[in-house]
């Protein structure tokens, strides 16, 4: 009778560990099938200042590109209004606006000048009137008048004043020399392919707060994607590959030409279990970089090919980035957005913030700008 007892105690257990297996089993080709079927991929929002960032594409379009001719620190002859506006931000804004005077020095570029002040104007429209006003006048004056009151130390950009931001500055600075190969590799430039892991790993910072609060802040390091999404940018499996296979499809609107077939070449070894290696290596982040720049490099080209450049657009490219290639349609105006990201409790796109970070000046120094 107790070993009877036991053998059906037994067929229990067995059963019970069955159905446990079965309902995992469920579970992951569900996971599978709603991956194949991109019910995972990001839906995202598009941007509320969206219109905003088409408007000043037409205005910097009408803008002569001054290029840098001369490593001498002078100044090329500059717009009026934009040496107006320029003072009028750094007599308001100092480090705002000591920001685009050191980026105009360096680069002779009147166009980079005013997509930096319109960054400044993006994230004030609504909490500093005098500073638009002032900005307005510079259109009809050739001069600022003296601006001494309503001077604020602080940088405008909210984001900037986050423990998120101080990690991923510092954690940005000890990756610089693998973000300059991957750069150097892919033709990217470093600010661009920056300008969208920000994105990123801000999204990841207030998605994990206890881990970033226990482990990333105090030692300065980038947060890792989890489960289906891998490394620092938060690449996915599915679509490195598809990366992959762009550069062998001539057939690809993505396609960049036979100098980039080989560029993730993996040799002898196993294709998959090299690409997971690739991407989560905790102690090298070069292949998150170039994977990440590979994509943009891609949609830069069809967007190109197509008569829409938006190689200069780190905000339509790091919304791309986000919401994936099945999101790439080039047309005249393209939308700005993405994922919905928390700082400081204001809410932020995916491509908005890379579009203030990009214009912001941050790290400059290190990622500078590059005029085409």
């Amino acid at each position: 009778m107790k070993i009877f007892k036991n053998k059906k105690t037994i067929q229990i257990v067995f059963i019970v560990i069955l159905c446990a297996f079965a309902c995992v089993g469920v579970l992951f080709l569900g996971v599978f099938i709603a991956m194949r079927l991109h019910l995972t991929d990001v839906k995202g929002s598009i941007d509320s200042r969206n219109e905003f960032f088409n408007n000043i594409k037409k205005e910097e379009s009408r803008l002569p590109n001054i290029k840098r001719t001369t490593t001498e620190t002078k100044f090329d002859k500059l717009d009026s209004a934009i040496e107006c506006k320029i003072m009028t931000v750094n007599s308001i804004l100092p480090e705002n606006g000591q920001k685009i005077l050191d980026t105009y020095i360096t680069t002779k570029s009147s166009v980079v000048a005013l997509k930096m002040i319109n960054a400044i104007m993006l994230v004030t429209e609504k909490n500093n009137s005098f500073l638009k006003e002032q900005i307005s006048k510079c259109d009809e004056i050739n001069n600022a008048s003296s601006l001494s009151k309503n001077i604020t130390s602080q940088s405008v950009f909210n984001w900037m004043s986050s423990p998120e931001w101080e990690t991923l500055r510092d954690a940005l600075v000890k990756d610089k020399d693998v973000i300059n190969q991957a750069s150097k590799d892919s033709g990217v430039p470093a600010r661009i392919i920056v300008s969208t892991i920000i994105s990123e790993q801000f999204r990841f910072f207030t998605a994990n707060r206890e881990s970033f609060k226990r482990y990333l802040e105090p030692l300065k390091v980038l947060g890792n994607g989890t489960k289906f999404s891998y490394g620092v940018a938060g690449v996915k499996i599915e679509t490195a590959k598809v990366i992959e296979s762009n550069l062998k499809n001539s057939s690809s609107p993505f396609y960049l030409g036979a100098d980039y077939e080989d560029i993730f070449n993996y040799g002898d070894k196993d294709p998959d279990s090299e690409l997971m290696t690739r991407l989560t290596d905790n102690k090298n982040h070069y292949y998150s970089y170039l994977y990440t720049a590979v994509f943009l490099r891609q949609i830069i080209h069809q967007w190109e090919v197509a008569g829409f450049p938006i190689n200069d657009r780190p905000e339509v490219l790091s919304t791309l980035f986000n919401l994936g290639f099945n999101k790439s349609e080039p047309k005249a105006t393209p939308e700005v957005g993405g994922s919905t990201i928390t700082i400081n409790d204001r809410d932020y796109t995916f491509g908005g913030l890379s579009y203030e970070f990009y214009y912001s000046g941050e790290l400059s120094e290190i990622f500078p700008f590059e005029v085409q």
